[in-house]
């Protein structure tokens, strides 16, 4: 059975069941088509929703709907759609024969361009079917084939066939002043159907497809869940970022009075990061703050069978999809430092690492000491026991670290690739003012030496190596 003897049969149904007064529902679903008719006069095609259309459009006059908002019936910065390609309507129904306004007074860009009289009042435009079908596409006019060609375009509530074949979609439709014909001329590619007149239109009234809100309330859900994410995680790394700057700064002060300048690189390193999470938790709050908004408009859209309600709903899930992108790849980074910073719950990652100066001089690997190299990863916030979990949890990328732990710059941990400088340091005695130890992973350096090579044969000596005779404070 194909789909326009189904149509058919559709209006025939639609037509006893309004005599005996009945409110059955037809099924007439067969596995090609998967249409069904209902006890109201509509022709209903829901399993097509949201699935793309098979319309062939010229592309350079779908560009008209790019720039201003007609036609279109008022969308703007719609670049992000395009027209014609996602069926947004599942059904339609005969609803009047007029002499329509819109027809004659609200075609912007075709025939009728001169007597366009809407520009001071709704700014809308109706759009036809001959102006935006290449003709070898061009199928020969019934109710279902105009249909198809309007229903992918949004706010277009309505579509009318005149004189048989010029098919037109339209935001509304408005009767007007007309002679005593009636909608009498035959559809041209199905005899048994009416198409308009001569003057007047069939009016056709398309419903939208029902899941519009289903799907506008699960996209501002994960909406609202990222958002929970987000804000647990920069809450985390806003505190973060306050303490790399403080603790750089006191760093700086420390190591830059006794001329330490590995650990005061070390400290610039945490004062620019600080400055980079600051700036990225403000893309990640402004993306949340957009996630926001647009939840709490799509919570006040409601009657979804309205096209205007629709075309919004539609813009919203693009833009809450858009910001959900957006704001996973940011989190994805919030939560890759915070995992990098997690404690190992055992001591297992600890015992792995030993004092920088167990590779240089055994004697000295008790005394604080600092180092400086290429960092693997950014700076991170955690105890000792985390900064030797993180570089153990980069095992092809970190070799050593430096922790610190003291009052401003409180377990402040940086991760090396590899190690180029150090100093130790002999005179700070049995108890230095606060904790600064340059750990090397045993299993990287076990039976070599971090010893300066000045000839340069191994990879990974130090290129320096400074001991001081004093103590930092």
């Amino acid at each position: 059975m194909n789909e326009d003897l189904m149509a058919k049969l559709g209006a025939v149904t639609f037509a006893l069941l309004a005599l005996v007064g009945s409110a059955a529902v037809v099924n007439m679903e067969d596995a090609a088509l998967n249409e069904q008719v209902v006890s109201v006069p509509m022709v209903q095609y829901k399993r097509s929703c949201n699935k793309p259309s098979n319309t062939s459009v010229i592309p350079k006059m779908a560009a008209l709907l790019q720039g201003s908002n007609v036609p279109g019936a008022g969308i703007t910065g719609i670049e992000k759609f395009k027209p014609f390609k996602t069926i947004l309507k599942d059904g339609f129904m005969e609803i009047d024969c007029v002499k329509d306004y819109m027809y004659y007074r609200g075609d912007k860009f075709g025939d009728n361009k001169v007597d366009y009289k809407l520009g001071d009042t709704s700014d809308v435009s109706i759009v036809h079917y001959d102006a935006f079908v290449a003709k070898e596409d061009k199928a020969e006019m019934t109710q279902k084939v105009c249909f198809e060609f309007c229903r992918t375009v949004p706010n277009m509530g309505f579509f009318g066939i005149v004189n048989g074949r010029g098919c037109y979609c339209t935001p509304y439709f408005k009767p007007m002043e007309s002679d005593s014909t009636q909608c009498e001329s035959v559809c041209e590619g199905d005899t048994t159907l009416m198409c308009g007149g001569k003057s007047k239109s069939s009016i056709f009234s398309m419903h939208m497809c029902a899941s519009t809100g289903d799907d506008l309330k699960e996209v501002a859900g994960r909406a609202s869940m990222l958002e929970d994410a987000m804000k647990s995680h920069y809450g985390q790394l806003d505190q973060a970022s306050e303490k790399f700057q403080k603790g750089g700064e006191y760093l700086q002060k420390v190591f830059g009075a006794v001329g330490d300048s590995g650990a005061t690189g070390l400290a610039q390193e945490a004062k620019v990061f600080a400055g980079e999470v600051q700036k990225s938790l403000k893309v990640t709050k402004t993306v949340a703050k957009s996630l926001v908004a647009n939840v709490e408009s799509a919570q006040k859209l409601s009657d979804f069978t309205d096209p205007a309600v629709v075309t919004k709903a539609e813009r919203l899930m693009e833009d809450m999809e858009i910001g959900i992108a957006e704001g996973e790849a940011a989190d994805a980074k919030m939560e890759k430092l915070i995992e990098l910073a997690s404690e190992d719950p055992s001591d297992a990652a600890l015992k792995q690492y030993y004092p920088m100066m167990y590779f240089v001089d055994k004697k000295y690997q008790d005394k604080p000491s600092t180092c400086s190299g290429d960092l693997a990863f950014k700076p991170v916030y955690t105890s000792e026991k985390g900064c030797a979990a993180a570089c153990d949890k980069a095992i092809h990328e970190c070799v050593a670290y430096q922790y610190f732990n003291c009052p401003k710059a409180d377990g402040m941990c940086f991760l090396f690739s590899k190690l180029k400088a150090a100093t130790y340091y002999t005179g700070c005695g049995l108890r230095p003012p606060f904790m600064s130890s340059c750990m090397a992973k045993l299993s990287k350096f076990e039976g070599t030496t971090l010893k300066v090579d000045k000839s340069g044969k191994t990879d990974f000596g130090l290129k320096k190596l400074t001991k001081a005779d004093r103590c930092y404070k």
